[in-house]
């Protein structure tokens, strides 16, 4: 399978995953089930249906696990499960509500001693009830001082959407991603190609020094050092001959330094090499001097 549909389908399960998590959410589920259930018969649950809000004194404390109908005593119970830490003052009873949406929800009304508590998984009472639009006139107040708060809400929320800025930010995003995204691809293909390939250079180079390594231990250094100690007497010897030599020359009374040194002996050769020189042109001039020719023959003195 390709990377590329190896990443598709990662995208997908984690996208799978996220829809079903803000479901749960949305829905008040809990991921992870608590033991923390107490039941509520009624005749009448008012539309109430599984994953309800349950609500006492106007806070949320839980949800509707379930509920089942009873036909032999037509008679519906209500499984809630409630939050951790909190549990039900006996006497406590329920009734069925719904918010200015028209969702029903359970409204818990507690009991008056909350020393005295119910065991869970206790069974208390619950009727219908009636729903909260009739505490709307209670929340008009509310609603007028909240309007203001709103409306300097919205002005900014306008005020920000109108800002050059953010258009600006947004197509920086854009040019963000489009680098993330070439650097990625980048990535893989340095991964797929370029890593690999260095590896095997590597493992080349590795395998080159291991073989130098078994090369040198296997040189004679002990042989080569001793041809080396060898060489250096033979020059050494040869400096000791021309040192020999070299004094020879300059000592007046050897051979070698008398022929060095007597310029008598430069004068005669100078000289001899003149008369040869003078005898030579003299051949080249007059050789009849030096060689005769006859085609006769030589004829015999007498």
């Amino acid at each position: 399978m390709k990377s590329k549909e190896i990443k598709i389908a990662i995208t997908a399960i984690i996208a799978v995953v996220i829809v079903y998590l803000g479901i749960i959410f949305m829905k008040g589920l809990k991921l992870f089930s608590s033991d923390n259930i107490y039941y509520v018969e009624m005749k009448n649950v008012g539309g109430l249906s599984k994953a309800g809000e349950v609500i006492a004194n106007g806070m949320n404390i839980g949800v509707v696990k379930d509920i089942t109908y009873d036909s032999n005593r037509q008679m519906l119970t209500v499984a809630v499960e409630l939050n951790e830490g909190f549990s039900l003052p006996r006497n406590s009873h329920a009734t069925t509500v719904k918010d200015m949406l028209g969702a029903p929800k359970m409204n818990i009304i507690l009991g008056e001693n909350p020393r005295d508590l119910l065991a869970k998984g206790d069974t208390i009472s619950g009727e219908g009830g009636g729903d909260l639009m009739s505490s709307i006139g209670e929340m008009v107040p509310q609603l007028k001082a909240l309007m203001p708060k709103l409306d300097s809400i919205l002005t900014a929320v306008n005020t920000l959407t109108n800002d050059p800025a953010l258009a600006s930010s947004l197509h920086n995003m854009e040019y963000i991603s489009k680098n993330l995204k070439a650097t990625t691809d980048d990535v893989n293909r340095l991964m797929r190609h370029d890593v690999p390939l260095l590896m095997t250079h590597a493992n080349s180079i590795c395998s080159n020094i291991e073989t130098t390594t078994r090369q040198l231990n296997e040189i004679d250094l002990t042989g080569m050092a001793d041809n080396a100690n060898a060489t250096l007497k033979s020059a050494n010897q040869v400096v000791s001959e021309l040192q020999l030599f070299t004094n020879q020359l300059s000592n007046q009374n050897s051979s070698l330094g008398k022929l060095m040194n007597d310029p008598s002996i430069y004068n005669h050769l100078d000289s001899t090499m003149n008369n040869a020189s003078r005898l030579l042109e003299d051949l080249r001039l007059h050789p009849s001097r030096y060689v005769h020719f006859s085609v006769f023959g030589r004829k015999e003195k007498k």
